[in-house]
């Protein structure tokens, strides 16, 4: 049983949430202060963004994790659950958030850790708008997920704080 892929997979996985020092999306949420951690624009719009606008730091944190139980049951589990399903902490405390986030990346790290060979990941699995797709392809979203929303929480970051630039 081959799990060379698998590894691979599980690498870039760990690298997107934690193992990156720059890049992963647990290293720019750390970076974060608490003031910073669930400040919104002053002048967003319901007509622009809706009435429940993932504009902070800590929204971003709970779409990202939320995404996570949604996949991780699509990839591994049974594929039944709906988003309006997905439990969340009902504290926007950023340990909280943080905590829950780690719980439910571990859990999705060790969706990818339990699979034997890898053959496993050219499974058809149905993915969260029900077409059929790849374990692979479910797993690689969400690596990507992470890395885009790092980026998203670091410039909301640079933004808050008045960054002017790349200091050089």
């Amino acid at each position: 049983m081959a799990r060379t892929a698998i590894e691979l997979i599980l690498g870039q996985f760990r690298a997107a949430y934690r193992g990156d020092p720059f890049h992963a999306f647990r290293q720019n949420l750390a970076a974060a202060t608490p003031a910073e951690w669930d400040i919104r624009p002053s002048d967003w719009s319901v007509e622009e963004f809706g009435p429940r606008p993932e504009l902070s730091i800590c929204d971003v944190a709970f779409h990202v994790g939320g995404a996570m139980v949604m996949y991780g049951d699509r990839a591994f589990g049974e594929a039944k659950l709906e988003w309006g399903d997905i439990a969340v902490p009902d504290s926007r405390d950023m340990d909280a958030v943080l905590g829950w986030l780690d719980s439910v990346l571990g859990g999705f790290e060790a969706g990818i850790a339990a699979l034997t060979d890898d053959s496993e990941l050219a499974e058809m699995r149905q993915a969260p708008w029900r077409v059929p797709m790849r374990r692979d392809r479910l797993i690689g979203l969400m690596v990507n997920h992470q890395l885009y929303h790092s980026g998203e929480v670091n410039r909301q970051r640079s933004l808050i704080r008045g960054s002017t630039g790349w200091d050089r």
